[in-house]
């Protein structure tokens, strides 16, 4: 989420200067962000989908940032909106997958964004630097950022 703020400073400072954006920006962020994009599974039983058989006991792998930007889905979906009123998005799975943190974790962001922004409102990204997220889940080894005088 940092990445996403500090890259795009308008957002940015639109949660700084109205901290009532904060959850909705938590959710959308989980959504266009989402931390984990895919997850394996086993096929538990013979299935057909979409013209593709599976079969009990072979692999799947669910992509769930895919889903999460599925125009079908999110009006807008490659669009950020911290307004978004319906957000169903799947950061946290869903039915029996679901993540038992999940409302933990939202206490957690909303906190964190809420803090990091109010002691370090304007920041952005370190030149030269280039992010690199890993593959399965959302994270980078560094991020550096830069503060500016008024947050220092």
């Amino acid at each position: 989420m940092i990445v996403y703020l500090a890259e795009h400073p308008e957002r940015r400072q639109a949660l700084v200067e109205d901290g009532a954006l904060v959850a909705g920006a938590v959710e959308e962020l989980l959504r266009h962000q989402t931390p984990v994009m895919m997850v394996p599974r086993i096929v538990a039983q013979d299935y057909e989908l979409g013209g593709v058989q599976f079969e009990a006991g072979d692999g799947a792998t669910l992509l769930v940032g895919a889903a999460n930007c599925d125009r079908t889905a999110f009006d807008g979906a490659s669009e950020v909106r911290f307004d978004r009123e319906v957000n169903r998005h799947l950061a946290f799975g869903a039915g029996p997958h679901r993540c038992l943190g999940s409302h933990l974790a939202r206490l957690e962001l909303t906190v964190a964004l809420e803090e990091f922004h109010r002691r370090i409102p304007e920041y952005e990204l370190a030149p030269e630097t280039t992010i690199a997220f890993s593959p399965g889940i959302r994270q980078t080894e560094n991020l550096h950022l830069r503060f500016t005088a008024a947050s220092q």
